[in-house]
Order: C-alpha cells, then sequence, then structure tokens
C-alpha cells in the first residue's frame, strides 16, 4: 500500500514538471510579447492610437513557428506605401532596405518620389546618402527634389560634385542650393536643371557681377521653371544688356534679390507670364534718382498682366515714394500688395490712400513700414492718416507704435504678415484705440527681437506671440534684479516659452535672470551670445546651478566678439560636453590655435560641426598648413570660406 501511495505521488510531480516545462516557453513569449507591446506604446509616433498600441518589434523570418507577426505587416501595401512616402530617403532605406521581398518591393515601387533633403544632417548620414542610396538607380528614376547645403553640413556641396562629377538625374524638378560658390551653383545648373520646375539658390557667399548675371540670364532662359528663388549676395543687378538675349519663360513664382530699384523695371519686360513677385532691394549704395516718366510708360506696355501678388522689400532708405507710386500705377490687375520700408516719406497714409485707390482689383494691402524720428513729427497726425473711412470700408486695420527710448516709429498692417517683429520693453506707445488687438494678430511672427532698456512699463500694449521659436534680447549693458524681474514677467505674458528654441544674448543678463527665463523655457537647445557676456553670466564657472542647466540644454551654441583662451578651454568643454554644433571666434595668430582646436575636436564627443570665425590677416600658408594637419584626421572634412575655417566631423 505504502509503495503505492509512493509511485502516485512520484507520478503526479513528473507530470507536473512536465507541463511546468512544456508553458514555459509561452510564458516567455507572452512575456515578451508584453513587454513589446509595452515598449511599443512609449513610442512617440505621429500616428492613430490603435495602430501605435500594436506595433512590435518586426521579426521577418516568417519560417520561424515562434514569429508574431506586428499590425504593421498587415497592412495593405497601398497604405504602406503612403506611410513610406513621409519618410526620409535615409530612414526608408537604412531601416526597410532589404528587411525582406516585400518591403524591397514598396520601396522600389516607382508610384514612391524621392526627396533628398542632405542639409542639417550628421556626416555619417551624409555619407550613408552617397555611397547606399544615390548609386542605386532606382532612386535616381524617382528622386525629384534635391535640397543640399553648405551651411553647418560644411562642404556638403564640394563632397557631392567631387563623389558624382558626371551625375544626371533625369527625374529631377525641384532644386535647393544653400550656401554654395559659384562654380558649385554652375556646376548643378548646367548637370542637373534641365528639367527642373523649382530652383531656388541662396548664398552669402562673394560672387563676381559677371557671374550674377550669367545666372540671372540663365534662369530667365529655362523653358520650365516655373518657380525660382533667387538670392545672392548684394543681389544681383540686371540690366538690359543681360537680358536681351533671354526667349519667353514660363515663369509664374518669384522670389529675387536686386541690387537697385530701376533692376525692377528691367526684370518686368522678361516675366511675361508671373503671377507672383518678391523683390528685395538689398544695397544701401545711392542710385540715379532723375527718372524719366517714359520708363515707366514703357513698362506699362510689357507688364505682366497676370501678376496678382506683389511683394516689396526696400531694405535701404533710399527709394523715393514718387517712384513707388508710378510702378504701382503700372500694376493694375494687383490683388495683394505687400510693402515694407525703412523712409519716413512712406509713413504717409493719405499718400498711399491715393495710390492704393488706382488699384481696382486690390483685396488685400499688408505693409510694415519703420522710420526713426529725429526731428519734430506730428505723431497723432501720423496715426489719423491711417484711421480714415478709405481704411476702415477696406478693413485693413494699421497700428501705430512709437517706441521713445529709441526714437523708432512702427507702423504695421494686422495681421502681422512678417516673421521678425521687433519690440521694446519700455516707451512703447500705442498711437491709436486698438490695444485690443486679434487673438492671432501675430501668428506668423517665429522671431522676436525685445530691446530691454528701461524697465517694464504697465502702458505697453501687450502684444501675444504664440509661435515665436527664437527669440532675441538686445540693446541693454546691465541690469538690476529688479529690471531683469520685468523682463522674465514681461516674456512670460507675452510669449509661449515653451516654444523657445533658440535664445540670442546681446544684452548682458544676471545668471538669476537667465537661469529662471531657462526654466520657463525648457525647450531651448541653442544659443547664440558674446563670450564675455557669457563668462560673466555663469560667473566665470561659478554658478554651478546655471552651468549645470546650460549643460542639459544647449546643443548649439554660437559665440561672438572675444577668443576662447587654452587656460580656460577644460573648462568650457567641461561646461557644453553635450554640443552639437559650434561656432566662435580665434585669433589666426594665437600659439596655441592647433593646440585648442585639437582639444575641441577630441574632446567633443558629440560634436558634429566647428565654424571658426578667424581674426588676423589669411595667408595662404595658413591656409595650407591648417588644412594638411587637419585632413590627418579621415573623420574630418575642413574648408576655409572667406575668414572662416569650417569643419564638419563624423
Amino acid at each position: 500500500m505504502f509503495l503505492l501511495i509512493l509511485g502516485v505521488c512520484i507520478c503526479t510531480i513528473i507530470i507536473i514538471g512536465w507541463k511546468i516545462i512544456l508553458s514555459s516557453p509561452k510564458n516567455d513569449q507572452q512575456q515578451e510579447i508584453s513587454y513589446n507591446v509595452e515598449q511599443s506604446e512609449n513610442l512617440l509616433i505621429p500616428i492613430d492610437d490603435e495602430l501605435q498600441s500594436s506595433l512590435t518589434n518586426i521579426n521577418c523570418d516568417t519560417n520561424d513557428s515562434n514569429t508574431v507577426r506586428s499590425t504593421l505587416e498587415f497592412l495593405p501595401d497601398e497604405i504602406l506605401l503612403d506611410v513610406i512616402g513621409f519618410l526620409k530617403p535615409y530612414d526608408i532605406y537604412y531601416t526597410l532596405h532589404n528587411l525582406n521581398n516585400r518591403f524591397n518591393s514598396i520601396i522600389n515601387d516607382f508610384q514612391l518620389n524621392f526627396h533628398l533633403n542632405i542639409s542639417h544632417i550628421s556626416k555619417s548620414e551624409y555619407d550613408y546618402c552617397l555611397s547606399s542610396i544615390l548609386p542605386l538607380p532606382s532612386v535616381l528614376l524617382r528622386l525629384h527634389s534635391l535640397h543640399i547645403s553648405n551651411d553647418e553640413t560644411y562642404g556638403a556641396i564640394a563632397l557631392f560634385i567631387r563623389q558624382y562629377p558626371t551625375l544626371t538625374i533625369p527625374s529631377l524638378r525641384s532644386l535647393t542650393l544653400i550656401d554654395a560658390t559659384t562654380s558649385q551653383i554652375k556646376f548643378f545648373l548646367v548637370r542637373l536643371s534641365q528639367q527642373l520646375e523649382n530652383l531656388s539658390i541662396v548664398t552669402n557667399r562673394t560672387i563676381d557681377m559677371n557671374d550674377k548675371r550669367f545666372i540671372c540670364q540663365y534662369i530667365l532662359k529655362h523653358k520650365y521653371l516655373r518657380s525660382c528663388r533667387l538670392s545672392l549676395c548684394d543681389g544681383v543687378d540686371c540690366d538690359e544688356t543681360i537680358l536681351s538675349n533671354s526667349i519667353n519663360n514660363q515663369l509664374e513664382n518669384i522670389i529675387i534679390d536686386l541690387s537697385y530699384f530701376q533692376n525692377i523695371l528691367t526684370l518686368l519686360s522678361y516675366i511675361s507670364n508671373v503671377k507672383r513677385l518678391t523683390i528685395n532691394l538689398n544695397q544701401q549704395k545711392y542710385y540715379n534718382q532723375d527718372y524719366d516718366a517714359a520708363a515707366f510708360d514703357i513698362v506699362r506696355l510689357c507688364i505682366p498682366t497676370q501678376l496678382s501678388y506683389f511683394n516689396l522689400n526696400l531694405r535701404f532708405s533710399n527709394v523715393e515714394f514718387e517712384h513707388i507710386e508710378q510702378l504701382l500705377n503700372c500694376l493694375v490687375n494687383l490683388k495683394h500688395l505687400c510693402c515694407s520700408s525703412f523712409r519716413a516719406e512712406l509713413v504717409d497714409g493719405y499718400r498711399w490712400e491715393r495710390v492704393l485707390e488706382r488699384l481696382p482689383l486690390l483685396r488685400r494691402f499688408q505693409c510694415v513700414m519703420t522710420t526713426y524720428i529725429y526731428h519734430s513729427l506730428d505723431l497723432n497726425l501720423i496715426s489719423q492718416s491711417f484711421q480714415t473711412s478709405f481704411w476702415k470700408d477696406k478693413n485693413w486695420t494699421v497700428i501705430c507704435d512709437y517706441f521713445q527710448c529709441l526714437s523708432r516709429l512702427t507702423i504695421y498692417t494686422i495681421p502681422f504678415y512678417k516673421n521678425l517683429f521687433i519690440s521694446t520693453l519700455n516707451g512703447s506707445q500705442s498711437l491709436d484705440d486698438k490695444n485690443i488687438l486679434l487673438d492671432n494678430a501675430f501668428n506668423k511672427v517665429t522671431h522676436l527681437k525685445v530691446s530691454v532698456q528701461g524697465l517694464y512699463s504697465d502702458s505697453t500694449p501687450v502684444r501675444k506671440f504664440g509661435f515665436v521659436t527664437s527669440l532675441s534680447l538686445c540693446d541693454g549693458e546691465s541690469y538690476s534684479d529688479h529690471s531683469n524681474s520685468s523682463l522674465v514677467s514681461y516674456l512670460t505674458s507675452t510669449i509661449d516659452l515653451t516654444k523657445i528654441r533658440h535664445l540670442k544674448l546681446y544684452s548682458l543678463l544676471s545668471g538669476h535672470t537667465l537661469f529662471s527665463l531657462l526654466c520657463k523655457a525648457p525647450n531651448i537647445n541653442c544659443l547664440s551670445s558674446s563670450y564675455h557676456n557669457l563668462l560673466q553670466m555663469i560667473n566665470d564657472f561659478g554658478d554651478v546651478w546655471l552651468c549645470w542647466l546650460l549643460n542639459m540644454m544647449i546643443k548649439k551654441l554660437t559665440l561672438s566678439y572675444g577668443r576662447l583662451t587654452l587656460s580656460i578651454v577644460d573648462q568650457f568643454i567641461e561646461l557644453f560636453s553635450n554640443i552639437e554644433h559650434l561656432s566662435l571666434c580665434m585669433n589666426m595668430d594665437d600659439v596655441d590655435f592647433q593646440e585648442i582646436l585639437l582639444k575641441l575636436i577630441q574632446n567633443f564627443k558629440h560634436l558634429s560641426s566647428i565654424r571658426i570665425r578667424l581674426a588676423g590677416k589669411l595667408t595662404d600658408q595658413f591656409q595650407i598648413q591648417t588644412l594638411t594637419w587637419l585632413s590627418n584626421n579621415q573623420q574630418l572634412h575642413s574648408e576655409f570660406n572667406d575668414n572662416f575655417l569650417d569643419i564638419w566631423i563624423t
């Protein structure tokens, strides 16, 4: 009997143990699935919650019986194609290429067009795009737009041309070049622009006038271009000599920087199909103001009849109202007019009224006109000139602000149409009764520049800026805690500080104020300041809490005025150990130049680029020696750009 009971117990233990062994893989698998689901729920993916919660790790070994397929794999190809279409080519090929046959088929589908943006990316991502994506014929046949820049991706365009000197992209329809040299611009125009419909060239590099004319003429002769932006340093002086041989083009949307006002008259004669035209006049040189009225009569004969939007930005004060009036008299089909200037003559509402009444189709007028009052003017009379029945009937609301501490008068329509707004803490006086503005009056403002002279005044009209991402504080010296607290109070009531990404300090704040501002704006990751002001604000690295906060937040740092010395370079590296982009000043004659630069490159573990503004006379010998020394490190690409040394780091 005892043996029977013992045998039953042993058998029971064996059966229970066997069941536990059989169930353990399943439990482990369930735990793994639960863990993956939990992890996927924590991912910040901008798609539906139902789909987001079901994204488990994709295991592509379909022969494994234990594989759990994710919901993503159950989606039809058409939906996957639409989703993948929102990804960068780098993300598509780095994560999905050769994952399985199905995904290879989807990403090679000719309905999927590629838009390659190789600007503001890491050197490793750039190298992958050039070595693993562009060589694929299936990519070149579907590459519709290319955006390439030398801004923070220093040397990207040169490396592109060096690796693909004979590249052709037959499907390319849109091309954007940022900060390119003359030879680089010509390379892309000659090789890649045959079928282009959209072209954008923006550069601050010095370009010879003859080269500017070549670029302008090439664009105006292009048969297929529909949209173009041309922003060259000091603008383009286009005249009849470079446009006389231009054929009819199809340009409908143009943004261009010109040198002189009379260039507008010439340009209008050669863009007969244009519908939207934005002109920026950059040069501050004086031009011949003796215009012959017959010149405007000639323009009137060949004026583009489809031109309905005209945006004129006068970035200098030499253009007289008479010439603007004669130009607008020619543009009789305008429906939308924008104008900005810095000339006192233009802040005359009665004269604008007479001009605008001659435009029968005009439905929208926007302006920003700023002038500095250094002599006696009746400010109330200026304000009243924009409050007549004409302006009220058109429903065009004009605000007149006078900044007494700066002697500056600004007149603008609301909603404000530019992305930069200049304000002040003290002395802002609204010259009309529109203290209560629309909630969306400044929704287009993304850059706010605040003069912090004086104390915050309760009489200052409150402006609400809900979408500002860049904040500049300027015109200040040294402030008391009271004035700095007024600054923080003003900013808190004016801006959504959580949206600020870039803080530019052109004034000296106390360390306490900067700490408070950073705490209220936790998403700031870019900081611009003078070298000496920064040292004072952090109390020569003595303000531990402010140093800790800067270390945690700042990824991009721009320092001006003053140079980094060898004695504090180690403290500087420790303070900004998480920096990714650095711009600073150095003296090329400094005996410690190479040692300081070497420390920066070796010890900033996350550094992607360095731009050094060089003080002193830049010699060929210095350039050769520096480039030779830097070329020993294969992870660096370096080049000289005027008085800058630019370094891009893998």
